[in-house]
């Protein structure tokens, strides 16, 4: 028998709320479902909500793993390069563009980009997963 159906909601700690939902919406085009002083709840036509929760002092979320920071949030586009060119643009801090994989469900690229908490967050272009054992629909 199975209890949960899906992830609604990934919190994330900002410092400001106001800074980090303007970040967020013009980044990756979040829209404001609602926001108050102290936190701020954001979605994306697809995917769980984004919920920003204020904390007194900086708590950036990332793990090390492997000797590098390794991210806990992952947003996947349709459009990387140009996704990737626009933030560059916009004078944004990415990092250089990492290919991965090969087969069926590969290869596949990814970067990474702080917020303005510096949470650690990837960007990807995983192709459509084929195998059904990761994806539950």
């Amino acid at each position: 028998m199975h209890f949960i159906n899906e992830v609604v909601q990934i919190y994330l700690p900002c410092t400001n709320i106001r800074r980090s939902v303007e970040w967020y919406v013009d980044v990756f085009g979040y829209k404001v479902i609602w926001e108050q002083e102290d936190s701020a709840n954001l979605k994306l036509p697809q995917g769980p909500l984004l919920f920003l929760k204020k904390s007194e002092v900086p708590q950036s979320l990332f793990f090390i793993a492997d000797n590098q920071e390794t991210p806990v949030i992952s947003f996947k586009t349709s459009n990387f390069e140009a996704f990737y060119d626009s933030l560059r643009w916009k004078g944004l801090s990415v990092t250089e563009i990492n290919e991965y994989g090969t087969g069926e469900n590969g290869p596949y690229r990814d970067f990474y980009i702080k917020d303005p908490d510096h949470n650690l967050i990837e960007v990807n272009e995983f192709p459509d997963l084929k195998l059904p054992q990761y994806r539950g629909y």
